[in-house]
C-alpha cells in the first residue's frame, strides 16, 4: 500500500468491466480481472437467488435473530462467525444500485486493495511482464519498456515453466503473480523457454511503471494511441506518447478507447483538458449532500489542434466515457464504434480498520453533454459493429480487416487531411 490512511478518498471512476486483461493476469492485473480469479466449486446448476426486492419489516431485529438462529440451529456448530458477518456486507453492497453485469460496490480484502491502490498510483513492484495462461502455459503476453524483464531480452511470447525452481504448471494464476512478485532488490531465477531454446533467467525486482498508453504510428501520418486506463501516471504518460507519435510524423490521431475502464478522476480530467480549448467543460461531479462541482479544462490545451477520432463501445467506461462525451459535445472528434458502457456514479475506497475496505459510490458524475450517462452512455458519430478484443492487436500491424473501426477511423481521418 503507498500510503497507510483510515479513510482514503480517491476518486475512482472504474467499473470494471472485462478488458483486453481480463485474459492475462497481468502484474498490474486488475483488482477484478477474472484471470485472478479461481471458479468456485459447485455441485448445483442452479443459479444464485436475486436479491428480493422488498424490504422485510423490523428488518435490523430479524437480522439478529436469524444471527441467533444460525448459531443454535445449524448442523454445523462450528461456523466461523466472521464469515457470516463477511457475508452479511458483502449482501449490503450488493442491495446498493449498481450495474447488474459489473459490481462497483464492493467488499475488497487486504489484496484486492493493495492491488488497486497500485494500479491507481501507476506503479507496482515486480518484473514488469504481463502473462497470460494458454493451454495451461504461462506465456508472456508483453514485457514492460523499462522493466527487468524487457532489459534482460525477454519478449512476448516467450513461456514461464519455473520460477525459483519450482514448475508452475496447473497453478493458479494468483499464486504465479505472488511468486513472481515480491520486495524491490530480490531476485528471482525464471526458467524460459522459446521456441526450441530453453534457459535460466536471473532477475531483480523493482519498482517498474504501469503502462496505460500504448501507441504505434499506424500510417504515414496517423497515430494510433490507446488507453487502458487513468491512473496518477496516466496524464504525463499520454503527453509523451503523442509528442513521440509527432516526432514520428503522425499530423492526426485515433484514439482507442474501447477497452478502457475509467480510473482516477484526476488523471481523467487532466487528460480530456489537454485536448481542448480552456474554460471548456469537462464533467460535474455531485456528493449525497453536496452542491455540483464542475472542472473543465485549464491552461493551453497542448493537443487541442490535433486531429482526432475516437474508437468506442461497451467497455468504455467511466472516464473514458468522460473523455468521449467531452470530445463529442465540443465537436473535437468523431466517435466511431458502439455505444459505451453508460455509468455515472464515483467510487472512493473506505478502510475498515482490519486490512479490508469497501469501495464505495459517494458521488454522481455528469458529463461535458449535461446529460446523465447510466443506461444511455454516449453514442458514436460513426456506427461499426464491436468486434472481440482477442480479434485486435493494433500495436502488431497496420489495421485487420477484423478491426473494422480502427480501419474507418484511419480512413476518415486520411480523408480529412487531403
Amino acid at each position: 500500500m503507498r500510503r497507510p490512511l483510515s479513510l482514503l478518498t480517491l476518486a475512482l471512476f472504474a467499473c470494471d468491466p472485462a478488458t483486453d486483461d481480463a485474459a492475462a493476469a497481468a502484474e498490474e492485473a486488475p483488482v477484478e480481472g477474472p484471470a485472478l480469479v479461481e471458479a468456485p466449486a459447485t455441485t448445483s446448476t442452479k443459479a444464485p437467488a436475486k436479491p428480493r426486492a422488498e424490504a422485510m419489516p423490523d428488518a435490523e431485529k430479524a437480522f439478529a435473530k436469524a444471527r441467533q438462529l444460525i448459531a443454535e440451529h445449524y448442523v454445523d456448530a462450528a461456523i466461523d462467525p466472521g464469515t457470516l458477518y463477511t457475508g452479511a456486507v458483502e449482501g449490503m453492497l450488493a442491495r446498493l444500485g449498481q450495474p447488474t453485469t459489473y459490481p462497483i460496490n464492493e467488499l475488497l480484502a487486504p489484496r484486492e486493495l493493495a492491488e488497486l491502490l497500485h494500479g491507481t498510483g501507476g506503479t507496482i513492484v515486480g518484473v514488469g511482464v504481463m502473462i497470460e495462461q494458454v493451454a495451461g502455459v504461462l506465456v508472456i503476453r508483453e514485457t514492460i519498456a523499462g522493466g527487468p524483464a524487457a532489459t534482460a531480452g525477454l519478449q512476448r511470447g516467450d513461456r514461464i515453466l519455473e520460477i525459483d525452481g519450482a514448475k508452475i504448471k496447473g497453478k493458479p494464476m494468483v499464486e504465479i503473480v505472488d511468486q513472481i512478485r515480491g520486495p524491490a532488490g530480490t531476485a528471482i531465477d525464471l526458467f524460459v523457454q522459446r521456441d526450441t531454446e530453453e534457459w535460466h533467467e536471473k532477475l531483480v525486482r523493482q519498482t517498474v511503471a504501469i503502462q496505460n498508453v500504448e501507441s504505434k504510428l499506424i500510417g504515414d501520418k496517423v497515430g494510433y494511441l490507446r488507453l487502458r486506463g487513468f491512473a496518477e501516471t496516466t496524464p504525463a504518460e499520454f503527453d509523451a506518447a503523442v509528442a513521440a507519435l509527432q516526432a514520428q510524423g503522425a499530423e492526426s490521431l485515433v484514439l482507442d478507447l474501447r477497452a478502457c475502464p475509467g480510473g482516477v478522476l484526476d488523471a481523467a480530467i487532466k487528460v480530456t483538458g489537454s485536448l481542448l480549448r480552456d474554460g471548456q467543460a469537462i464533467v460535474t461531479t455531485t456528493g449525497r449532500d453536496e452542491p455540483g462541482k464542475a472542472a473543465a479544462a485549464k491552461g493551453d490545451g497542448r493537443w487541442k489542434d490535433l486531429p482526432l477520432a475516437a474508437l468506442i463501445g461497451p467497455e468504455t467506461a467511466s472516464g473514458a466515457e468522460i473523455l468521449a462525451d467531452a470530445l463529442a459535445t465540443h465537436k473535437r472528434a468523431t466517435l466511431i464504434g458502439a455505444p459505451t458502457f453508460g455509468k455515472g456514479t464515483v467510487e472512493s475506497i473506505h478502510e475498515l480498520g482490519n486490512g479490508w475496505a469497501i469501495k464505495l459510490s459517494t458521488g454522481r458524475f455528469v458529463g461535458a453533454g449535461g446529460e446523465p450517462l447510466p443506461g444511455r452512455g454516449v453514442k458514436p458519430h460513426l456506427p461499426v459493429p464491436v468486434v472481440a478484443e482477442a480479434q485486435l492487436d493494433p500495436l502488431d500491424a497496420v489495421p485487420s480487416e477484423a478491426d473494422a473501426a480502427l480501419a474507418v477511423a484511419k480512413t476518415w481521418l486520411e480523408d480529412q487531411a487531403k
